[in-house]
């Protein structure tokens, strides 16, 4: 029944909020910065690098949230970075689904300082929102029957006009960078403003005035350097959408291990959500991350929370001297 369908929606709704998004959400963030700010953009010691990250929440439990997402970003000598951001979420067996695509403008001109240390970047992005639904993976109330349950062979009387809507999506942001080498520490911090169009969600309100909230997102940190070329990275993010809020604060270690090597190990705390553990490598052109999200609160009501992430990214570092502040990998 109708009822039925509003429940599911209800539902994902729900846990997402739980999680403190609306929209997906990774706990190897700047692993996937493109879907933090757009102003990140190529904003690394990076010609060029392309991401995957994939998190599985509930893992072994099909009818859970399953994220993937995969990002290209690259630098330009004329101030302009560019970069492309396609995120795919299901859930409840795949009965729901979420696809967001983007790309990615930046704007790297504006240095400040008598060095030129301090930089400013601007970044935009716009592509399109889709989010579907299958009716055949619902089980409706007249398709049970007494003392034998649930029966796929039993047609529905239910007709879903429309299981599936795409709007343009868009969204803007600014980043600063202390780059000045001669420094021990080095600040960060970022703003974005993403949906700026404010699509509309049909499946909730089928009038057409429930519109997807605006996600604000700020993060900032510092990276410090260490003795023997070790860095120590603490950082912090939050987001707000609609009543919904995420509030992430951490850190991470990176340690040299031969010439082209690095080992990474860190955690971090979701607010009244999970503590987050990861661990990672740099082997040459790659970074692999490794992360599990862990619930305590959760877990003293028995329920079972295995939530996966892991990570792979493909770089090529700027040649010469380039100053770029030293950005969380996780």
């Amino acid at each position: 029944m109708r009822i039925f369908f509003f429940a599911v929606i209800s539902f994902v709704s729900f846990n997402l909020h739980l999680h403190a998004q609306v929209d997906p959400h990774f706990s190897q963030y700047y692993a996937y910065s493109l879907w933090m700010n757009p102003a990140l953009t190529g904003a690394t010691q990076m010609d060029y690098k392309a991401t995957l990250i994939h998190r599985n929440q509930n893992f072994g439990n099909v009818n859970t949230f399953s994220t993937s997402g995969l990002s290209a970003e690259m630098s330009t000598n004329r101030n302009i970075n560019i970069g492309l951001n396609i995120l795919n979420q299901t859930a409840t067996s795949g009965g729901y689904g979420y696809l967001n695509g983007m790309l990615s403008l930046a704007y790297t001109g504006i240095r400040l300082g008598y060095n030129e240390d301090y930089n400013i970047t601007f970044g935009m992005n716009v592509g399109f929102l889709n989010r579907r639904f299958d009716p055949t993976k619902f089980q409706l109330g007249d398709q049970y029957e007494s003392g034998v349950g649930y029966s796929p062979l039993i047609p529905t009387s239910d007709n879903f006009n429309n299981s599936a809507s795409t709007a343009i999506d868009a969204g803007a942001g600014v980043a600063f960078f202390d780059t000045n080498p001669l420094k021990r520490a080095n600040l960060y911090a970022a703003f974005s403003i993403n949906h700026l169009t404010r699509p509309i969600d049909p499946f909730v309100d089928s009038q057409g005035k429930q519109n997807l909230p605006i996600r604000y997102l700020f993060n900032m940190g510092v990276s410090i350097k260490l003795s023997n070329d070790m860095f120590v990275i603490p950082n912090v993010l939050y987001a707000r959408q609609g009543n919904a809020q995420e509030r992430m604060a951490g850190l991470y270690f990176t340690i040299p291990y031969g010439t082209d090597s690095e080992l990474i190990a860190g955690a971090n705390m979701r607010l009244k959500d999970a503590i987050v553990p990861y661990a990672g490598f740099t082997f040459n052109n790659f970074t692999l991350g490794l992360s599990y999200d862990v619930n305590p609160a959760l877990r003293g009501t028995g329920t079972s929370t295995n939530t996966f992430e892991i990570s792979l990214t493909f770089f090529r570092k700027r040649a010469g001297n380039y100053r770029a502040v030293r950005c969380p990998v996780f």
